[in-house]
């Protein structure tokens, strides 16, 4: 059953619009289809029909393409829109026996090679546009094909979406025209369906400039989409074809139909400076949006068996909208008898309260087509000035909902395809609250600055609450959330009650997770829109938290984002992810600097580096590296060279963000570690080193490699990179931090510091100021984005002199100089890796758990053990697993100083599958009487309590049943101390 909640069911609205054309001698123009058709000889412009300076497309990567083809030959584009209907340009169907002579095929990518995915269909019916005239082929240039038979969609034939009547695509949009037409003027066929992508151009813009090409046209329907450069365009053999564009959740949708061009990716820039034979034009597309009212009803014509049970016709809204005033009412959909709203539907409702009320809204019951993105069929709502408040499908009643303003518009709008029983809802004017305050029964939508609190504030808020805040800034604008008071549950990752701050309305983009009694750090969102929800469990109440609510007017310099790329892919959601394995220097989520300060690091946005790892030795974070594939991580050698147990027990966390906090992390073993053969410890010189991971990592939207630089990309003085670290300040931080890092000449560097080679550079600040990139930082990526936002990892932090004292700019090993030694040492790993298949490395040796000592944490004032050599006791922060090397045994020691609650120590033991284990308990040491020590079989999340060890009953055996066994250690008070020594081993099972 889909499920309809505000998290993740706000969407904001973004738009990506698609176009298409054709020439003189070819049919249409592309858009996963296309070749030329004749056009009006009388006229001296040239309906487009081929792709130029585009690329060849992988199959099935758009499989709403179609071909039209006569005596087998393809003439024109088309685009799959449903399982009966195909959208092509009218003047691609103007011959009078098109139903006998023409054919479609679907799920066709090469014509070069016979494709079993290609599938053929006679045409039952053409409907063209009433209003398109041969002798005026540039307006109303659409047509729909109804086939003889049904499309079976599979991932080489699906149908791309029509755009609804509130998508907006707006200039500069980058969209996809697609075809077979012609790779240059006049130039040959391909036989591979080729892409290209053009920026959409604004309407006004687009006409003036056909104006330079002939004042007689008129372009009353069309979307234009080029460079003004030329080199980019589509051409004959496209028309008919798709120009496609992304929705923000990844829907393609069918923006134009490829109509007309004069010529193929010409210069128009300055078409007045040309002659008329010269001069160029952008692509003109078909505009699908502005059309949508007459396919609407040409798509319902052939749905009537369809809904054969429905005993009404066809309307465009199944109930009465309009105006509606008053302080109350309810709204129905669909009214009377009918038990399903129809296809196509279009409703609005305009609902008015009395001045300085609010607006509640009660959902009855809401049935609705599903979509993850809400852009089928959908219930939107709006304020008065047009901004989106909401939008909902699904078959789950939003929540209440209430709006802080005296007007809304609601718009209900359904696609052609499927249809539900609807919904109902009421409406109710009410009293605002002095602050705008969810009350825990509805969503508080906020326009205006102002405060929000928790409920009952300042006294405490209830038990069970669920409170949702959505935040609307104006245009330009970013939110900032400042708190006054805070004072909420303390927990370990906010388990109980917490206050979580979305940057976005579907509840993906997490800006902080807050709980406890620290009054949390001001937060800025990365758009005009913030969601802000606050839930309790059933103990422990306090009294919440006060902030204020302000806009801050958007930094020049803040990323707007990138183009959509792939095959329906969504950029900020994990489950858009999976496919990233071949993508690299790609941040899901766009980071962004509040100060755009070269002297002071600040916190990074969560996951916006998600190639930053955390190298780990004995359970401490030691020093930084960089995703450079599933398998290996890109760090200095000096962080590694050095520490001999380092491939046992080190650890490499990736997607992290907060030191103290495991949310997202993978956490991997080192199987083996490459330090570059010439690394000279003395003069830092070839400081890069590779650790191979025991197992890959997992690519997701927190976890994801890094570019390499290639032969091309350089460095250049004054080049403004950034440097991630969690410990850029003099201070280490558990949150990420960024730091942009001006590039210094080389001459500048050798005057800070002798021996700088040519494989180092200097990055940071001049003299006199501070500069993070000190010894701490070893082994941190410096990244720089490329012109579309792509980042490339050119530098790795080698050393430094002081983050404080006498600060000089930081010294970073140039990646450049290291990219063939990097890949040599993968590809000879990978190789020799396709042949391995013994057991990977143990994370902790028994062999090598004395020189823990050095590395994990400090040694206990007092010899624990009689007897024993203090050497190899290990002071241990026992939160992490130990994967263990059998057979073996360990001494430790747990101090109540660790937390403020007392002594807590957690060890599991992981045996192979089809395994138990053997404990033998020696000596056990406590403190006071308020400590135990429990053993549970299996792992935490999912133990069962076995037996309690207690000084009497050592010495112990203690077997387990299966291949894993956890013991916790809890002592009650601060002063609580526990002295352990224990020896393990895995049998197999009998």
């Amino acid at each position: 059953m889909a499920e309809t909640s505000l998290s993740s069911v706000f969407i904001m609205l973004s738009v990506i619009t698609h176009v298409s054309r054709e020439e003189n001698g070819g049919p249409g123009r592309v858009a996963r289809c296309g070749e030329h058709m004749a056009a009006d000889e009388s006229a001296n412009y040239n309906l487009l029909s081929r792709i130029v300076g585009g690329t060849s497309t992988n199959k099935g990567e758009h499989p709403w393409i179609a071909s039209l083809k006569r005596d087998g030959r393809h003439f024109c584009g088309g685009t799959v829109i449903s399982d009966r209907y195909i959208v092509t340009a009218a003047h691609c169907v103007l011959d009078k026996n098109i139903l006998n002579n023409t054919r479609v095929s679907v799920g066709v990518h090469d014509f070069g090679v016979k494709e079993y995915s290609e599938k053929s269909f006679p045409i039952k019916a053409v409907y063209k546009h009433p209003n398109f005239s041969s002798n005026k082929p540039f307006n109303y240039d659409i047509a729909i094909l109804e086939l003889v038979g049904r499309i079976k969609f599979d991932q080489n034939i699906q149908a791309a979406c029509l755009p609804n009547p509130d998508d907006v695509f707006p200039a500069g949009s980058l969209c996809v025209a697609l075809g077979w037409g012609r790779l240059i003027e006049n130039g040959r066929l391909p036989l591979r369906l080729q892409q290209v992508t053009l920026p959409l151009i604004d309407y006004r813009r687009c006409l003036s400039i056909m104006e330079t090409v002939d004042r007689r046209l008129v372009f009353e329907t069309v979307v234009c989409g080029g460079f003004p450069e030329g080199g980019k365009d589509a051409c004959q053999g496209d028309s008919g074809g798709p120009f496609l564009c992304q929705r923000s959740h990844g829907r393609w949708v069918l923006v134009g139909v490829t109509s007309w061009g004069l010529g193929c990716a010409r210069n128009w820039k300055n078409n007045l400076l040309q002659p008329p034979e010269r001069r160029g034009s952008p692509g003109v597309f078909t505009d699908i949006q502005k059309l949508l009212n007459w396919l609407g009803g040409n798509l319902n014509q052939g749905q009537r068996d369809y809904k054969r049970f429905l005993p009404y016709p066809v309307v465009q809204c199944s109930a009465e909208d309009g105006f509606l005033k008053g302080t109350e009412g309810n709204i129905l959909l669909p009214e009377g008898s009918r038990k399903y709203y129809s296809n196509n539907e279009k409703c609005v409702w305009t609902i008015n309260v009395p001045t300085g009320m609010h607006i509640l809204l009660v959902f009855d019951y809401f049935n609705v087509e599903w979509d993850y993105s809400c852009d089928l069929d959908y219930l939107a709502i709006y304020s008065a000035l047009g901004r989106l408040i909401g939008k909902f499908c699904g078959d789950a009643a939003p929540r209440p909902l209430l709006i802080t303003d005296t007007s809304i518009i609601l718009k209900f709008i359904s696609d052609f395809q499927e249809y539900k029983t609807g919904f109902s809802l009421s409406y109710q004017a009410v009293e605002p609250d002095f602050y705008p305050d969810s009350d825990c029964g509805s969503v508080a939508v906020i326009f205006e600055e102002g405060e929000i609190q928790s409920m009952n504030h300042p006294g405490e808020y209830s038990s069970l609450a669920h409170c949702q805040w959505v935040i609307h800034g104006p245009k330009f604008h970013v939110i900032q959330i400042t708190f006054l008071v805070f004072e909420v549950e303390p927990s370990d990752d906010c388990i109980f009650d917490k206050l979580v701050i979305y940057h976005d309305l579907e509840g993906t983009m997490i800006a902080g997770k807050f709980c406890g009694f620290s009054l949390p750090e001001p937060i800025l969102s990365v758009s005009s829109v913030m969601q802000v929800i606050f839930t309790s469990d059933h103990t422990a109440n306090y009294i919440g938290f006060r902030a204020v609510i302000s806009f801050v007017p958007s930094s020049s310099n803040i990323n707007p984002g990138l183009p959509l790329q792939g095959n329906n892919q969504p950029r900020n959601s994990q489950d858009a992810m999976e496919d990233f394995d071949e993508v690299c220097g790609v941040s899901p989520v766009l980071p962004r600097f509040n100060h755009h300060s070269i002297a002071s690091a600040e916190e990074a946005m969560p996951n916006s580096w998600p190639w930053h790892v955390s190298i780990n030795f004995g359970n401490k974070h030691v020093c930084n590296g960089a995703i450079v594939s599933e398998t290996f991580v890109l760090t200095s050698a000096n962080c590694v060279a050095g520490r001999d147990a380092f491939h046992i027990i080190g650890l490499v966390a990736a997607g992290l963000h907060d030191l103290d906090s495991s949310i997202n992390a993978q956490k991997q073993p080192v199987r083996k570690v490459f330090i570059h053969p010439e690394y000279n410890p003395s003069s830092r010189d070839n400081d890069v080193a590779l650790i191979l991971l025991a197992e890959p990592f997992q690519y997701n939207s927190y976890v994801q490699p890094i570019c390499l630089p290639d032969g091309y990309s350089k460095l250049e003085p004054s080049d403004l990179c950034v440097v991630s670290g969690w410990n850029l300040n003099e201070d280490l931080s558990t949150k990420l931090q960024q730091l942009e890092v001006p590039v210094l000449l080389h001459d500048v560097c050798k005057r800070y510091y002798g021996g700088i080679t040519d494989r180092m550079f200097c990055g940071g600040t001049i003299a006199g100021e501070d500069n993070a990139t000190c010894a701490e930082q070893s082994g941190a990526p410096l990244v720089r984005p490329s012109d579309t936002g792509i980042y490339t990892v050119f530098g790795i932090v080698s050393w430094g002199v002081g983050c404080s004292k006498n600060p000089k700019p930081g010294v970073y090993s140039s990646v450049a100089s290291f990219v063939q030694w990097i890949w040599e040492t993968i590809h000879s790993v990978e190789q020799s890796m396709d042949t391995y298949t013994g057991p990977h490395l143990p994370l902790i040796s028994p062999d090598h758990l004395h020189k823990l000592s050095q590395s994990k944490a400090r040694q206990p004032d007092n010899p624990p053990f009689n007897g024993s050599n203090s050497s190899e006791d290990v002071y241990v922060a026992c939160k992490d697993v130990l994967s263990l090397q059998s057979p073996g045994e360990i001494k430790l020691v747990v101090g109540g100083q660790d937390s403020p609650e007392g002594a807590r120590c957690q060890l599991i033991f992981q045996a192979p599958k089809d395994h138990f284990i053997l404990l033998n308990f020696k000596q056990l040491n406590v403190s006071c009487d308020r400590y135990t020590l429990e053993i549970y079989e299996g792992e935490p999340s999912n133990k069962t309590y076995k037996a309690q060890v207690t000084e009497e009953k050592i010495p112990i055996i203690v077997k387990s049943t299966g291949p894993a066994v956890t013991i916790e250690a809890n002592g009650k008070a601060q002063e609580s101390k526990l002295q352990l020594w224990l020896s393990y081993s895995f049998h197999t099972q009998n």
